[in-house]
């Protein structure tokens, strides 16, 4: 995280506090954060205006004045935080820093003034980045991703194109899904979480899947990214979820019960990553260890 849930949030924030305030002033501690950019002086936005923010899969591309833009990527470990003039905040990404602790944290690496207004970028790892470019280059740059359809009711994912993407992929679906050549904005979370609503094992070969399964996996998909944004992210401290509404249901809940059938959540490592599943919702198919 953040996958596509999280970032949509970050957007709206940004969209409802930041748009029409102009950039006063700007901090930049860590140099590496602007990076494979056209043009790499945030300095430039200063004096301009922040117009809107769009999206594309786990992607935030916030509109300035005069024809400039800025495509942000969160990785693993980013955080926006905006703090109102009369005290307020509003937080959005990673956990850390502590969205109710003090700003600037020692992960914060940018640091944006709009006026009173302010906006706290952070990442821990430091993986994240931030690229100005023209307005007119933000398309291509974004095809550069060959991002797939995202799997929120977009016209571009279908059943069928979802089908055909996986086939091709003789690899764990949770693998596949995770290509974000597949289905953009998917990450961990949110492909367990559909798995299961599918009642998929994680390990089950993508390219082997029946129509029956698939007829379950698209919509699922939809359902856990729509969850998800509609809590503002999944609430995941620690490496443990803290579900609202019964949501997330599987991830991060280790030993903890099914919410469909009571056995206990396990853990288990699926290309590198750690996955939960219910071993009796989603049993594992034959020959797979």
């Amino acid at each position: 995280m953040p996958e596509l849930p999280e970032v949509e949030t970050i957007r709206r924030i940004v969209e409802r506090e930041l748009a029409g305030r102009t950039l006063s002033s700007v901090e930049l501690t860590l140099p590496k954060l602007v990076r494979d950019s056209p043009l790499p002086d945030l300095e430039l936005l200063v004096g301009r205006t922040l117009l809107a923010a769009d999206r594309r899969a786990k992607v935030l591309v916030t509109h300035w004045s005069e024809g400039l833009s800025v495509l942000t990527h969160f990785k693993l470990a980013g955080q926006l935080a905006v703090l109102r003039p009369d005290g307020t905040r509003i937080v959005a990404g990673h956990p850390v820093p502590d969205p109710e602790g003090p700003f600037p944290h020692k992960a914060t690496h940018l640091t944006m003034w709009f006026d009173e207004t302010v906006a706290y970028y952070s990442d821990i790892r430091q993986f994240g980045w931030w690229r100005l470019m023209p307005s007119d280059d933000v398309d291509d740059a974004l095809a550069a991703f060959r991002f797939g359809p995202e799997g929120t009711g977009t016209a571009g994912f279908n059943r069928d194109d979802l089908a055909g993407r996986l086939q091709r992929r003789r690899i764990a679906v949770k693998q596949a899904l995770l290509d974000q050549r597949v289905v953009a904005g998917l990450g961990n979370i949110y492909v367990d979480e559909a798995l299961h609503r599918a009642r998929i094992h994680p390990r089950r070969s993508a390219n082997d899947l029946n129509p029956d399964e698939i007829d379950r996996l698209h919509p699922a998909i939809g359902w856990a990214l729509d969850r998800g944004i509609e809590q503002g992210g999944a609430a995941i401290r620690r490496g443990k979820a803290y579900p609202r509404d019964g949501f997330p249901t599987v991830h991060a809940r280790k030993d903890e019960p099914c919410t469909t059938c009571g056995s206990a959540i396990v853990k288990i490592t699926v290309g590198g990553r750690g996955t939960y599943y219910c071993p009796v919702c989603q049993p594992e198919p034959a020959g797979v260890s």
